[in-house]
């Protein structure tokens, strides 16, 4: 939590507090300590910031306070509630009318509150960081449909949804990064491919540099047309299969759907064609590199967080994602692995010899790991830029000072 900072959620539907809050004055005789707890908080909650967080502090005591809660999502109905809350040491616990208890910590010395919602007792259900102050946001954020070369069965065009994220009062040509998502876990739950991924914090290094970011999710996925195909068995409802032929037909598909995005994103007017890269996260890490193999002219990078495409629970993962990362050989520029202790997914051994194997087949570039904050799973240090900032920025210097195309 210590290094999540505040800022605007990606959620389209905003959380509102009822009308009926009054913010009561701290009485002049409490503990400095507690009246900063006063006032109206708004942020962020839950993963890749989709949730819009507002908690209003009525009034303050030197035992508790009076707590409205206000969160809304697009996967969810808001829930709003008014509880009393009770300081237990420095945070401040109320318990929702859903049964969840709301935990919510100051921080020393700025205007910022950690907050994470909690049922039963130890199981985290969301978790952000707010503040009172007002917020500036650090880029536009539009969502555009892609036009793709594929027809539903009723002759209806097919598109892909894309959330492209730009500097505010961008102009001009922009280096443009395209930025991939991953699974859905064990592909056994439908109502994750209907989640639209984005990572607010890599667009928010990226646009901080004059940068052009574009999230596009792959058929069937977000709010895309099209049935989500990328690895499945006979019974959809297992989910992703460890049979690697079929597994590796899934990327194909992803493949595809990368190649229409791709279209679309190199005719764009406000797209600087000589300072393209690739990324993305888990299954989108081993797309780019397998895209940039077999698109060897077309980007000036690869930055692969995580990558692999069958987690370690499936016998055959490391013949297929060997297999997935060794299409990208091609590649003539360095490539950046980013990797991360304690993986769910991936453990370090098993990355570093997918690395290997990309590197003894002709493949470029660069493997870091880093170890992430105690009881942080390894696989999400895209969450954390801390971690990468300084890597990434050497990455991109040497990048972009090679030869243009």
């Amino acid at each position: 939590m210590p290094d999540l900072v505040p800022g605007f959620s990606e959620s389209s539907v905003a959380a509102v507090l009822p009308t009926d809050v009054v913010i009561t004055p701290p009485d002049v005789s409490l503990p400095v300590d507690k009246a900063r707890w006063s006032g109206v908080w708004q942020g962020w909650a839950c993963n890749s910031r989709a949730c819009d967080i507002r908690v209003a502090i009525e009034s303050v005591t030197t035992t508790g306070a009076t707590v409205v809660y206000a969160g809304a999502s697009e996967q969810q109905p808001q829930v709003t509630d008014r509880a009393q809350g009770s300081f237990v040491g420095n945070e401040l616990h109320a318990r929702l009318h859903t049964g969840a208890r709301l935990v919510l910590r100051l921080r020393g010395g700025v205007d910022e509150m950690e907050m994470s919602v909690w049922r039963p007792e130890t199981q985290l259900l969301a978790a952000g960081v707010l503040t009172n102050k007002p917020l500036a946001r650090q880029y536009t954020r539009v969502v555009e449909r892609l036009p793709t070369p594929w027809t539903d069965a009723d002759g209806r065009a097919q598109t892909l949804e894309a959330v492209v994220v730009r500097p505010i009062n961008a102009k001009g040509l922009l280096p443009t990064l395209v930025f991939n998502h991953g699974s859905t876990g064990a592909g056994n739950r439908p109502s994750w491919f209907t989640l639209t991924w984005t990572s607010p914090e890599v667009a928010q290094y990226f646009t901080s540099k004059g940068w052009q970011v574009v999230f596009p999710q792959r058929r069937g996925r977000g709010k895309s047309d099209g049935l989500y195909d990328e690895g499945f068995g006979a019974n959809r409802a297992e989910g992703y299969t460890c049979q690697p032929e079929q597994s590796l037909k899934g990327l194909d598909r992803a493949l595809a759907d990368l190649d229409a995005v791709m279209a679309h994103v190199r005719q764009r007017p406000d797209v600087d064609k000589t300072r393209l890269l690739v990324g993305g996260v888990s299954r989108g890490g081993l797309l780019s590199v397998a895209y940039a193999g077999a698109r060897p002219d077309m980007f000036q990078g690869v930055v692969n967080f995580v990558g692999g495409w069958m987690g370690e629970g499936c016998k055959e993962a490391a013949l297929i994602n060997r297999t997935g990362f060794v299409r990208g050989t091609a590649m003539p520029r360095p490539t950046l692995w980013l990797y991360g202790e304690r993986d769910s997914y991936y453990s370090l051994d098993h990355s570093r010899a997918s690395f290997e194997s990309f590197l003894a087949a002709g493949g470029k570039g660069k493997m870091v790991s880093y170890t992430l904050p105690p009881g942080q799973d390894g696989h999400s240090i895209h969450d954390f830029p801390a971690l990468w900032r300084e890597e990434l920025d050497s990455y991109l210097a040497q990048t972009l000072a090679g030869p243009s195309r």
